[in-house]
């Protein structure tokens, strides 16, 4: 049973995981239209939201429309201001939710914006004046169903351009909120020829079906059938070119590696890969990072990649993929392009450097493998980066540099 209701409300959780585009609200309220001497909430007041979510901005667009009927104004004024019998004003926010994902339903808010408010009557010389304001706030969002939720808000309205007597209002409201709406994905890249690359990067762009194509999109090199065969490892050293391989133990060493044959985990190295303490190719990494939108090598990133290079001219047997990455603003499409110029610009740069070209294959993977969250600066520009993967073929004809 304790079971049952953990996976329940784990689902129930998740419910809240998908965002809506647009939100419409109502609301009830009160307001404050003299604050000097303390707030005075006596002032009903209705109102309507209509608030955007773009998908790729934590700052959310509202447009609000409220009335408020006045109940207090001749308490407050002893002239003809009492004539005034309520306010509409219009405004435009910005606001923010915290803990704006789905593991959380209650979201804190902070809003502020612009708007202009509407006196009805009090015609006369003394009566209110429309004018524009300014406004902060802030309120609690609880997410009641994925379907609605409720708000409390509180309000600070800073007339601009009014006078002595028309200094700030304070406004309290209590509502309800309705999601609704889809996002509009953009269509999946098209490929053609169903291999995996886009056709804007598919060099080969009619490859067969079921063939195994590399970053451009063109057949892999098909493999060798191997014969595995059990061999005795011989005491003597195989005929080597001693200038190609030489000795560099005077323990049984086959493949001339440097190390001794009883510990040797990779016992068919070629001698001139660097090798670790148990005869294995070494491996190298590179990981660089790029500004938004680029895919030029920051100057403090070279000398990384000139370590690299030094280490592939050193390793001649070693093949090479290099991915580029990016964070999730903007479209598919377009980080998909800009990971590949990413991944292309350490290529070139990596030939300047002498590496062979035929060593290298660059390709993009777009913003779908992350390494940290979207949702901070931080996280998005470990998110724009390059890596690299190295191979080492079984078989080598001739070295490469």
């Amino acid at each position: 049973m304790k079971r049952v209701l953990l996976v329940s409300i784990m689902a129930s959780t998740l419910l809240f995981g998908s965002p809506k585009p647009y939100e419409f609200g109502i609301n009830l309220g009160v307001t404050s239209i003299k604050n000097e001497g303390g707030m005075e909430l006596k002032n009903p007041t209705f109102g309507m939201a209509l608030q955007y979510n773009p998908k790729n901005s934590d700052v959310k667009a509202r447009l609000d429309v409220e009335y408020s009927s006045l109940q207090d104004v001749e308490d407050l004024f002893k002239d003809d201001r009492k004539n005034v019998d309520s306010l509409l004003r219009t405004s435009i926010n910005g606001l923010y939710e915290f803990n704006d994902d789905k593991y959380h339903r209650l979201l804190p808010y902070i809003l502020a914006g612009a708007g202009y408010e509407r006196v009805g009557h009090g015609t006369d010389k003394y009566a209110f004046d429309s004018n524009p304001f300014v406004q902060l706030g802030g309120g609690l969002k609880y997410l009641v169903t994925p379907n609605w939720s409720t708000k409390f808000e509180l309000k600070a309205l800073q007339i601009v351009g009014g006078d002595k007597e028309e200094k700030n209002e304070v406004i309290a409201t209590l509502g309800l909120a309705f999601p609704f709406g889809e996002y509009h994905h953009r269509p999946d890249f098209v490929d053609s020829d169903g291999d995996g690359v886009v056709d804007e990067l598919d060099k080969c762009p009619n490859t067969p079906k079921e063939t195994r194509v590399d970053g451009s999109g063109c057949p892999l090199p098909k493999p060798v059938k191997q014969t595995i065969v059990k061999q005795v490892i011989e005491p003597v050293p195989l005929n080597f070119d001693n200038e190609e391989c030489p000795i560099k133990t005077d323990l049984p060493d086959r493949d001339r590696d440097g190390v001794e044959d009883s510990i040797d985990q990779c016992p068919n190295t070629p001698c001139d890969f660097s090798v670790d303490k148990n005869g294995c190719p070494v491996k190298a990494i590179l990981r660089i990072h790029f500004d938004t939108a680029k895919w030029n090598i920051r100057p403090e990133s070279l000398p990384k990649v000139k370590k690299f290079a030094d280490f592939l001219l050193k390793n001649k047997g070693s093949l090479v993929t290099i991915e580029g990455h990016t964070d999730w603003r903007g479209s598919d499409y377009y980080n998909m392009v800009l990971s590949k110029k990413r991944a292309e610009s350490v290529r070139k740069k990596l030939i300047e450097f002498g590496v062979s070209p035929s060593r290298l294959t660059a390709i993009g993977k777009g913003e779908k493998e992350p390494i940290a969250t979207n949702k901070t600066a931080e996280g998005m520009a470990k998110n724009r980066r390059i890596e690299v993967h190295l191979t080492y073929p079984t078989e080598l004809k001739g070295g490469k540099k």
